[in-house]
Parts: C-alpha cells; structure tokens; sequence
C-alpha cells in the first residue's frame, strides 16, 4: 500500500510537472508572437479608402502639409487645417492601431474645423511618418509631445487632444505631461491587457488574462521599457478636463474600461456613453449627439466662442469597423 501511495504521488507530481511545462512552452511561444503582432503589426499603405477623402482638399479645405521631429529623432508628417473663424485655439486629432490620419478625416475635420485648428498627423510606425515599433502609448507620447511643440512653435493655443482607441490611450499618458487644456478619449483602453486579452478570445486561444501578460511583458522587454497604462496616468491630467467616450458594445475594450478611466480622473471630467456602438463606431452611432457632446466640451474647456461657426456638419461615414483602432 505505501510503494503504490508513492507511485501515485509521483504519477501526480510528474503529470503537474508536464502541465506546467506545456503551459509554460504555451505562454512563451504566444509572449513572442503577440508582442511582434503587437509592436509589429504590418504597414498599412497610406492610401485612402474608395469612396472617402484622401486629403482635406477633397473637403475643400485649405491645409498645410507638415513635418516634425520628435525627441527620439524620428520625422513625422501631417496637415495643419487652419479654422474656420478667427481663433488659435487648435485641436490634435488622433488615430488608432494600425491606422492613419486619413481615416480620421472624414469622421472629425468636417465639423471640428468650422470653430477650431485642426492638427492631423500619423503615429510613429503608421501611415507617411517615419517606421518604428508600435507601444500603444509609451513611445507615441513623444510623437503627441513633438506636435503640441509644433503647434506652439506656431503660437497656437489653448491645445485639445483627441484621440480614437490607441490615440486616445496615448492622450491621457501624454496630456498628463503637456501643457494642453483638455483630452477627449474614445474608447480607450486603462490597462492594454484588457484588448489583448479580448482578441486572444475571439481567436480562440486559450487562458487569454496570462496570454496577455506573458505579451505584455515581452513587449516591455522588445520596447526596452515598461509599457505605460492610461489608468495609472489619468489622476495627473487634472486640472486639465477630460472627457470620455464609451461605445457600450464594444467587444475589443470593454467600456467599463472607461468607467475605471473616469473614477480615477480628477475634476473636470466628463462620461459619455453611447448605446449600441461598437468599437470605434460611436463617432457613427452618436452622429449629431456625438459631436455637439464634443463641440460643447471644448468650447467649454478651451474658452473658445462658435460664434460665426456652422453647426454640426453632415459626416461621411463608412462601414464601422474595428481596423484602425
């Protein structure tokens, strides 16, 4: 009876022993092709999609073509689309994983440009500007913090950013370090193992909550840095207002994301929750809601007047989808 209670504890050791090595095999093969999907995942061609404007002449706006260094050295281009009416005030909008500025385009420039400056320009890593491994936040701060110094250089002022999924992650990290006045974000995320969990559920793969730590800690070894959270900045944006946008059905980052992003904030800061959007569709479901919520945050926030500035404008939308976010 003892030789078989020993056998059998060595059959249970050897089996937990097994286990552990193939879940170790498991998470270390996922660490390394997550964190290269992740950082990256592929050009995608800077090219516009049939059907919408491929610069803001096809909206008939005048535009500057610009270009700018960041701290690290990398150039990054962009349009600087001059307002509508008299002012400085200006607004930095900002794209998502794997997209470019013209996906932004259409959605925001035709009804931000009537009151304010708008900035549009492409991540490090995305669309004209210079390659470069994506973070999601940690590195795209300084891509934020070159075009607010451009802009300044420029005497504008006061400065807005706005951001969609990535873009908007890497406002809250970077607005917390810059001197703007308000941070809009849509669907970002607080912490990035929420989405890359999500995606490793959808494609089936298995105990996606250590998936995505195994990933993220193998990006923070590829970035040579630890990757920097919205939720542990978000605190640090006040007195700078914030507000925050969730598509409720959103199926990449929860939107309870947002919910955890707005208990931390400090005043001023605001929640909008949009109904029936899915992930990067709430400029799309909101429609007119969406972007007077918007115009009266920063009108608000930037001291700026819409006097002499039409209202919301008809937006030209495409198929929502979660590409680009």
């Amino acid at each position: 009876m003892r030789q078989g209670g020993v056998h059998g504890r060595w059959l249970g050791l050897a089996g937990v022993v097994t286990v552990g090595a193939v879940l170790t095999a498991y998470l270390g093969y996922v660490a390394v092709l997550g964190s290269r999907r992740l950082m990256h995942p592929g050009h995608r061609p800077f090219e516009p999609v049939e059907g919408l404007p491929a610069s803001p002449a096809d909206l008939g706006l005048a535009f500057e073509n610009v270009s700018f260094r960041t701290g690290d050295g990398l150039s990054l281009t962009g349009w600087l689309i001059p307002a509508g009416q008299p002012t400085r005030a200006a607004v930095v909008v900002l794209h998502g994983f794997t997209g470019h500025r013209m996906g932004e385009l259409a959605a925001y420039v035709p009804w931000l440009q009537p009151r304010y400056n708008v900035m549009q320009f492409d991540f490090r890593g995305h669309g004209a500007s210079d390659p470069a491994p994506i973070t999601v936040g940690t590195n795209e701060r300084r891509d934020i913090a070159a075009a607010v110094a451009f802009l300044q250089d420029r005497e504008f002022g006061p400065i807005a950013l706005l951001g969609l999924s990535m873009g908007g992650a890497a406002a809250i990290v970077a607005g917390a370090e810059l001197p703007v006045a308000a941070v809009v974000a849509d669907a970002s995320f607080a912490e990035l193992r929420n989405p890359i969990a999500n995606r490793m559920r959808t494609e089936g793969y298995p105990f996606p909550t250590l998936g995505a730590r195994a990933i993220l800690l193998a990006a923070a070894v590829r970035a040579r840095a630890r990757l920097v959270s919205p939720l542990s900045r978000v605190a640090r944006l006040a007195p700078r207002a914030l507000l925050l946008i969730a598509p409720r059905d959103d199926q990449l980052i929860d939107y309870t994301q947002s919910l955890k992003l707005f208990a931390a904030a400090g005043e001023p800061r605001e929640l909008y929750v949009v109904d029936g959007a899915e992930h990067a569709a709430a400029r799309w479901v909101g429609g007119e809601e969406y972007q007077r919520r918007i115009l009266g945050f920063l009108d608000r926030h930037l001291g700026t007047s819409s006097s002499g500035a039409s209202g919301p404008a008809t937006i030209i939308a495409p198929i929502p989808s979660a590409r680009g976010a």
